[in-house]
């Protein structure tokens, strides 16, 4: 009888190394055996693994002339991050906070301030959302600086071209 549940467990194990190799490169793991003549504690590792993930929202347009509080904004929802990171969204200026009419002349200048209050710089922080926070939103606010309001755009409006960048800083950076 011993014969047989050896050439019957040799069988079972030639059988699973086939099929193993027909699927591709397989990683196994031991369980652990615990019991009274033997071994009568043991370790185990949890883990747990979250790339990862967010949503932020920018404006398609920001209209001095007629502002709109309910879309003019910036937002991060669905925050997924690790303990300790925070996401940062910055934003830079094409045309060093002027807007312009083609790529001629000096332009308007203005300014784009966040929550904060401060008129924006290249590279400015618009939002920051910390790590257990899932959502966060920042106003935008843009206003002509100096006597640019006196300005007529005539039948071309004044433009410039604002990118948002996003990224998670890691804890202690």
């Amino acid at each position: 009888m011993k014969k047989r549940n050896l050439v019957l467990f040799g069988s079972a194990a030639m059988l699973s190394l086939a099929l193993a190799g027909s699927i591709g490169a397989v990683t196994a793991f031991a369980d652990q055996t615990l019991s009274s003549g033997g071994t009568t504690s043991g370790q185990t590792t949890v883990t747990y693994t979250q790339a990862d993930s967010w949503t932020v929202t920018i404006p398609d347009t920001i209209n001095i002339a007629s502002p709109d509080a309910a879309n003019d904004k910036v937002s991060a929802t669905n925050v997924k991050i690790a303990e300790g990171d925070k996401l940062t969204v910055t934003v830079t200026s094409k045309n060093g906070w002027h807007l312009k009419q083609g790529d001629t002349g000096t332009g308007l200048e203005y300014e784009l301030k966040a929550d904060s209050g401060e008129a924006l710089t290249d590279g400015g922080t618009v939002l920051t959302v910390e790590a257990g926070t899932t959502t966060g939103e920042a106003a935008l606010t843009a206003t002509l600086k100096g006597t640019a309001s006196n300005y007529s755009t005539g039948n071309e409006a004044y433009t410039d071209e604002l990118t948002f960048n996003v990224n998670v800083d890691a804890a202690g950076d």
